[in-house]
C-alpha cells in the first residue's frame, strides 16, 4: 500500500507574512513627502487644470490677496514709524522691502492655488456650488420682507409689553422708575 501524505491546506484568506506590504506609510513618511512635493510645486510655472475651478481659485486667491495687502499695508505703516537702521526708514525701503513681500507671497497665493491637492479640493467646491438650486431675486426680496417685518412686529409687541410690566410694577410700588 502507498503511503499517502496529507498536507494541509492553507487558506486564501490569509496572506503569507512576506506577502503582506505595509500599505499606508508612516505619518512622518508621507508628511515629509507632501512638504517636499509641495516645495517641488513652488519652483514650476505649470498651471494645474487651468480650467477646471477657475471661479473656486479666483476668489481664493483674491481672497489671500486682500489679506496679504492688509499685512503689506500694515509693514508700510510699521518701516514708517522705525527709524533704527537708518536705511529702513528710507522711502525706497519703505516701499521696496513691501513690495519683495508682494512678489514672494504673490507667488506662493499663484502656486497655492495650482498645488493639485488644493487644487482639486476647489473644483470640487466650485463642482458643489454649481449643484446649489440658488434662489431668485424675487424670491429673496420677499423672504427679506418677511424676516425684516417680524423682526420689527416683534420688537414692538416686547416694547409694548415692557412698557405695560413697567407701568403696572411702577403703580403698586414694586419698582421706581426716575
Amino acid at each position: 500500500m502507498a503511503k499517502v501524505e496529507k498536507k494541509e491546506k492553507k487558506s486564501d484568506n490569509h496572506p503569507k507574512k512576506e506577502d503582506v506590504k505595509k500599505s499606508v506609510p508612516s505619518s512622518a513618511a508621507s508628511g515629509v513627502s507632501e512638504i517636499s512635493k509641495f516645495f517641488a510645486n513652488l519652483f514650476t510655472t505649470d498651471r494645474y487644470k487651468p480650467v477646471q475651478g477657475f471661479t473656486a481659485r479666483t476668489a481664493t486667491a483674491a481672497a489671500l490677496g486682500l489679506i496679504l495687502l492688509g499685512g503689506l499695508w500694515q509693514l508700510h505703516e510699521t518701516l514708517t514709524v522705525v527709524t533704527t537702521p537708518a536705511w529702513v526708514s528710507q522711502p525706497v525701503s519703505r516701499i521696496g522691502i513691501p513690495a519683495i513681500f508682494a512678489g514672494l507671497f504673490g507667488w506662493i497665493i499663484f502656486r497655492l492655488v495650482n498645488y493639485p491637492v488644493f487644487a482639486e479640493f476647489l473644483i470640487a467646491t466650485e463642482a458643489e456650488m454649481n449643484k446649489v438650486s440658488w434662489t431668485t431675486w424675487n424670491d429673496l426680496k420677499r423672504a427679506t420682507t418677511v424676516v425684516l417685518v417680524t423682526v420689527v412686529l416683534m420688537t414692538t409687541y416686547l416694547w409694548l409689553v415692557d412698557q405695560v410690566w413697567s407701568t403696572l410694577l411702577t403703580w403698586i410700588g414694586v419698582i421706581r422708575i426716575s
